[in-house]
């Protein structure tokens, strides 16, 4: 064989490996996730009052049992089944819209945009968080071992 066409294959095959190495490796998710998009602007001029909310991943996953689906979904919203190391989009990647809609004057209220990064949020984390204060037997949902509140998750900076 030509040292050429040789040269050629093994630098192929090399390829080959780091191609299917890169699809395979999925995604590495930290043990808790800072909310913290850089594409995410706040709607005021001013510096933010609250810091950026730290979600326990790795906690809401192993301890709480709770499965990829619940948070993970297509765009159908039908649940997800991850495995370790699939790899994973960011909320932000199909919640694109990073400001809610002003209401205009006369306006009834609107059914919240589930396409605004923050109503996905909120909607996710605080309906799931009342359907397990129910569970622990607040019929209403807001009190419990799971935060409702804004300032259970949005914690104010000292200045």
């Amino acid at each position: 064989m030509n040292r050429k066409l040789l040269t050629l294959l093994l630098a192929a095959g090399i390829a080959v490996i780091f191609v299917t190495t890169g699809l395979y490796a999925g995604t590495d998710v930290p043990d808790t996730i800072t909310m913290d998009y850089n594409q995410y602007k706040k709607r005021t001029k001013k510096p933010p009052k609250t810091k950026f909310i730290e979600f326990a991943h790795k906690k809401h996953n192993v301890e709480y049992k709770i499965s990829c689906g619940e948070c993970h979904h297509d765009k159908d919203n039908k649940p997800l089944d991850l495995k370790e190391g699939d790899a994973v989009q960011k909320c932000v990647e199909c919640h694109t819209k990073l400001a809610k809609a002003k209401k205009k004057k006369g306006e009834k209220k609107k059914k919240k945009d589930i396409m605004v990064l923050e109503n996905a949020f909120h909607g996710n984390c605080i309906d799931c968080h009342k359907e397990v204060n129910i569970k622990a037997g607040d019929p209403k949902g807001r009190k419990g071992p799971a935060p409702t509140s804004c300032a259970k998750c949005h914690i104010k900076i000292k200045k």
